[in-house]
């Protein structure tokens, strides 16, 4: 029924495990490998939405966002979250429970520079998650900053930020034959990480 071979190889630390099939999700995902949800919770009520990882290593999760938005209002509030990644053509999913913390200016500030101008428009133009009356009203936004800034670089706004989860569970989940799937969790405690499997 189960088949050694695709049961998960769990190293010492999850990091590099992480790495291994984020890279072969890479080359395997039709659209985004890098998308993952992100939940918070706010005023006791859980929400969730995508989210892009930009960067990761062994001190967290990066990803950037309006600091205006709801997801960074609730991180503000408790920056405790969770994030999950799905790859559909691997049939797998890696769960992560962390904290997140604001990343340093001058890393955003270097990363705000490699996007594309018009999504650094985007980020000057859109009031995140606050009411739009209409479509017009974002179209007219968007031109005002590409007027304002059509003869100069675009500096990164200061309401634009990057945050990194700092995890301290990860949990490894292969879909197996029959619902019998095989999971490895990863729990952070005194900066040693302990391994367990988990039923299905």
């Amino acid at each position: 029924m189960l088949k050694n071979k695709d049961l998960i190889d769990a190293p010492v630390e999850p990091f590099s495990l992480f790495k291994n099939w984020y890279e072969l999700a890479c080359k395997t995902e039709i659209n985004d490998p890098n998308a993952m949800t992100i939940s918070t919770i706010l005023d006791n009520q859980p929400s969730s939405r995508v989210v892009l990882l930009k960067s990761y290593d062994e001190k967290g999760f990066v990803f950037y966002t309006n600091s205006n938005s709801k997801k960074a209002k609730s991180i503000k509030d408790n920056p405790n979250v969770a994030l999950n990644f799905h790859w559909k053509s691997q049939n797998r999913q890696i769960r992560i429970e962390g904290q997140t913390s604001i990343l340093d200016n001058k890393v955003a500030d270097l990363y705000f520079k490699t996007r594309p101008k018009g999504s650094q428009i985007g980020a000057w133009a859109s009031n995140q998650s606050h009411e739009l009356n209409s479509r017009s009203e974002l179209i007219e936004s968007i031109k005002k900053f590409e007027e304002k800034f059509k003869d100069n670089q675009i500096p990164r706004p200061k309401h634009w930020n990057g945050y990194i989860v700092k995890p301290h569970l990860i949990e490894f989940w292969q879909e197996m034959s029959f619902r019998l799937h095989d999971r490895v969790e990863y729990n952070l405690l005194k900066d040693t990480w302990h391994i367990k499997k988990l039923y299905p």
